[in-house]
């Protein structure tokens, strides 16, 4: 028999079991890992002095102890004109407005923010937490919105 004749059976007999055989690992699409969602604040409070809004809230517990932990708080601010005719229906559109760190509580034991306002603006609050080294973040919190 010849060699070349020998090496091309050999390759399709190869290439033919090779495709029988079962691949390794589940077949589907791919899933990413599993993250585990911070816990949201769910007690923002907000009390009126003068021309300033104070935020508070305390940091929530992880029930899960080997998660992330939270290190900080985004605050975010919206604020509509007020008008007679106000949309109950339309989107709100937040902005960042501060950046907290989880370990700035005061002597209640809460985070604390304080921004300026303006006259005639209905204002929306909400913080989200993160950690560091993580890319996902909490859920919102509750929204606080007065009339200023």
């Amino acid at each position: 028999m010849n060699y070349k004749y020998i090496s091309v059976i050999l390759i399709v007999a190869v290439t033919g079991i090779s495709l029988f055989l079962p691949g390794c690992g589940k077949k589907g699409p791919p899933v990413p890992p599993r993250q585990i969602v911070l816990p949201a604040a769910n007690d923002l409070m907000s009390v009126l002095e003068d021309d300033r809004v104070i935020l508070t809230w305390t940091v929530p517990e992880n029930k899960e102890k080997k998660g992330p932990f939270i290190t900080g708080f985004v605050v975010y601010k919206a604020k509509n004109p007020v008008q007679k005719n106000d949309c109950k229906n339309c989107p709100v559109k937040y902005e960042a407005v501060a950046e907290i760190t989880a370990g700035s509580k005061g002597k209640d034991g809460k985070v604390k923010y304080t921004g300026q306002l303006e006259k005639g603006f209905r204002y929306f609050f909400k913080v989200t937490a993160f950690s560091e080294g993580t890319a996902s973040g909490s859920r919102d919190s509750n929204i606080v919105e007065f009339i200023y």
